[in-house]
Parts: C-alpha cells; sequence; structure tokens
C-alpha cells in the first residue's frame, strides 16, 4: 500500500461521508501531480479517506536534502560565524562554533533535526488547522484531513524552498527575496522580510492549496478554508521576519 489513513487519531471524530459526486481517486502519483494542476479535485476524491503518507515521506527526503546541500555548501557556517562576529562574541566561541561546523557533529545533527522539524511542523500546521476549523468554526472533519492538508500545501511549498535555496547558494546569502522586498532595496528589517515574505507569490500559492484542501475536505467555500490557513500562515510571516 503506497498511502495510508491514520486512524488513532481521528477515531473520536466524525467521518466524513463521500458526495454521490466524488471524483474516482487516482494513484499517489496522479495525487501528487493534482495538488499542482487541479487541486480542489484532488482533495475531494479524498474525502473519504484522506492521503499523506507519500506526501510526508517526499517532505522529509526533500527538507533532509535541502539541509545537506546547504550544510555541505558551507553557507550555514559562513553566515553563523559572520553573525557572532557582528554581535562581537568571544573568539573562542567563534572558533568552537566552527570547529563544529567543520566536524561530523554539525553535519549529523543538521540532518537529523531536518526531518524532525518538518514532522513536528507538519502535526503543528495540522493541530492549528484542526483548531480554526473544527473548534472555531463548526466543520466535521477527522485530524488526518488536517495533516492531509498540511502535507499537500507543503509538497506544493517545496517549489518556494527550492528557489530560496538556490539563490542562497548562488548569491551566498540568506537574504533571498521573492516578494515586494524586492522594490525596498538594501532596507532590512522585521518589516521588510514580513512584507517580502506575505507577498511571495510561491509561499502564497502553499498557503492557497491548503485553503482549497479544507474547504474541499469540508465541502464548504475557499473563503472557509481560507479563515482557517490564515493564522498559520501569520505564524509562518512572523517565523520567518524573525529568522
Amino acid at each position: 500500500m503506497d498511502d495510508v489513513t491514520q486512524t488513532g487519531a481521528n477515531a473520536s471524530g466524525p467521518s466524513v461521508a463521500a458526495a454521490p459526486d466524488a471524483p474516482e481517486e487516482g494513484g499517489p502519483l496522479a495525487r501528487l501531480l493534482g495538488v499542482f494542476v487541479r487541486p480542489r479535485r484532488t482533495f475531494e476524491s479524498m474525502r473519504e479517506r484522506p492521503r499523506f503518507l507519500l506526501a510526508i515521506v517526499l517532505l522529509l527526503v526533500a527538507q533532509t536534502t535541502f539541509a545537506f546541500v546547504m550544510y555541505h555548501s558551507g553557507i550555514v557556517a559562513e553566515e553563523t560565524i559572520a553573525k557572532m562576529e557582528a554581535q562581537g562574541k568571544d573568539q573562542r566561541a567563534i572558533d568552537a562554533v566552527q570547529s563544529f561546523f567543520e566536524g561530523t557533529g554539525g553535519l549529523v545533527v543538521t540532518v537529523v533535526t531536518a526531518p524532525f522539524a518538518t514532522a513536528v511542523g507538519v502535526l503543528a500546521a495540522g493541530a492549528l488547522l484542526f483548531f480554526m476549523a473544527n473548534l472555531m468554526m463548526g466543520a466535521k472533519l477527522r485530524f488526518s484531513h488536517y495533516v492531509s492538508a498540511a502535507d499537500f500545501a507543503g509538497v506544493v511549498q517545496l517549489v518556494d524552498q527550492l528557489v530560496r535555496v538556490a539563490l542562497i547558494l548562488h548569491n551566498r546569502t540568506f537574504d533571498v527575496r521573492l516578494g515586494l522586498g524586492n522594490l525596498l532595496g538594501d532596507a532590512t528589517g522585521l518589516g521588510v522580510r514580513a512584507l517580502d515574505t506575505v507577498t511571495d507569490p510561491l509561499f502564497l500559492w502553499g498557503n492557497a492549496v491548503c485553503a482549497i484542501a479544507v474547504s474541499a475536505y469540508a465541502r464548504r467555500s475557499f473563503g472557509f478554508g481560507a479563515l482557517a490557513v490564515l493564522p498559520g500562515m501569520l505564524l509562518a510571516v512572523l517565523l520567518s521576519a524573525n529568522r
């Protein structure tokens, strides 16, 4: 079986009946492609059995790969040491950090942290969606529906991350702007980074897919899904602005 449906966490929630005219569900690869080209129809086909295993595996592999490539390039060490020097840190502390990045410990920590943080992030996003849509707005979905929505939205947002990683490696800086921050020249600060993130079309694309997923699963309008997604989106903007 290429995909599974979470059953333990959804035992207490009411089941979601399939619509009489629900689209026929395709295979795992068709679902992955479908979230890019026809997301609503793809999620409607998964109302009865929301899928997420293949999507989370893809996310874990991709995030681990991104982390490994970034670490191997040396940009993480360069930026960390440069920030410590700008803060006037003791040279011994700087040397210790540099030794950490030059050894195998830094690589191991990076490779282990990336998939762990990704898994925690997906579960947290699913929990926040559950709180907003089920508890605050009366949807009657299982937790697995929200994990599915967060997973597939994460797959779409891999496009944003891939572009960012490529630009970071090319420009040798983490100051990558894909939104209106490009119009602000050398201006920096939390507000600039927040504005850039919230106007990044690739970031908005991923959040729109998540909103479509929630609305399709709940048989509600896109506006319903957008309201459910909004708190998580704003939290992501703040975390990105504070990096």
